[in-house]
């Protein structure tokens, strides 16, 4: 699914297009990607208006899974704690946030898998 239907956000499907087309653009820019997942059971759909209004223009937000979000976001230097700083101000207290930076050489399904266990 492209979109979400209950968000309005981009969908699984169109996040992992645009997370291989940032790691693509990484490796050949030399650039870096950060990917943030947002649980939020309670407030997802204020968390998701809060976080398209709050962020970058350029920062992909997506639904992820039925109670998660997707932050995707490229950068020049760090690693996502700025991002997931800004990420954590803007939504409050939700039970999770955890994010995974990537040069480009890994591979979409491993970035996922990654900042699903951190």
């Amino acid at each position: 699914m492209l979109h979400d239907p209950v968000t309005g956000l981009p969908g699984h499907a169109l996040l992992l297009d645009r997370l291989e087309q940032s790691l693509i653009r990484a490796r050949t820019r030399g650039t870096l990607v950060t990917l943030v997942l947002i649980t939020a059971p309670d407030s997802l759909l204020d968390a998701a208006r809060v976080l398209r209004a709050g962020l970058r223009p350029d920062f992909t937000v997506a639904r992820y899974r039925d109670t998660v979000l997707a932050v995707l976001a490229e950068h020049d230097f760090g690693d996502g704690s700025p991002i997931s700083a800004l990420i954590r101000q803007l939504v409050g207290d939700v039970p999770q946030i955890h994010w995974v930076t990537s040069d480009g050489d890994t591979e979409p399904d491993d970035i996922l898998s990654t900042a699903e266990q951190h």
